[in-house]
């Protein structure tokens, strides 16, 4: 009869630990924002907007990825932030939670960044002027700032169904 082996595997040695999150960091009208790696898909540039008449005015219009039809939504007025100029092309991260899609106008792509600690929503510390806390799961510290981490899934549900007549945006 064999006995079980009773040693508790344990990490190599100098491996490090798991990052809590791993986040794509963003600006939005001039603010640095960061999303899930999860949720965020890609990031797409589009040069040809359709515009869709009567939509609600953060739907900016929409354009074709790769076969799907995909809403370019402005979340500039939604966290707090100017709205933008209706542009000719977009720079976008396109977002994915669950059944919702939707590309987000952003001023830029910072970049991947893992995260070994992400701070509670309500942290006393954290910057409340940079997005609504209804869309804030936590905050990551990046470069010296205190970023919050959105919740791309509320965030894009808001964008369908928050403005009453947003059925289209996401």
């Amino acid at each position: 009869m064999t006995q079980p082996d009773d040693r508790v595997s344990s990490p190599a040695v100098g491996a490090e630990p798991a990052p809590a999150v791993r986040a794509c960091l963003f600006t939005v009208s001039g603010a640095r924002l960061a999303v899930d790696v999860r949720s965020a898909r890609e990031v797409a540039l589009f040069d040809e907007l359709t515009p869709v008449p009567r939509a609600p005015r953060h739907l900016v219009g929409v354009a074709n990825l790769r076969g799907t039809v995909v809403p370019i939504v402005d979340v500039g007025p939604l966290l707090g932030r100017p709205a933008l100029r209706a542009p000719r092309s977009v720079r976008t991260l396109v977002l994915r939670e669950g059944p919702l899609l939707a590309a987000v106008v952003v001023d830029a792509v910072l970049g991947l960044e893992p995260f070994e600690a992400v701070l509670a929503p309500d942290t006393p510390d954290a910057p409340r002027d940079r997005a609504p806390s209804r869309f804030v799961t936590g905050w990551v510290s990046w470069v010296g700032e205190i970023l919050p981490l959105l919740d791309a899934g509320r965030l894009l549900a808001e964008l369908r169904t928050g403005s009453g007549n947003a059925r289209n945006a996401a």
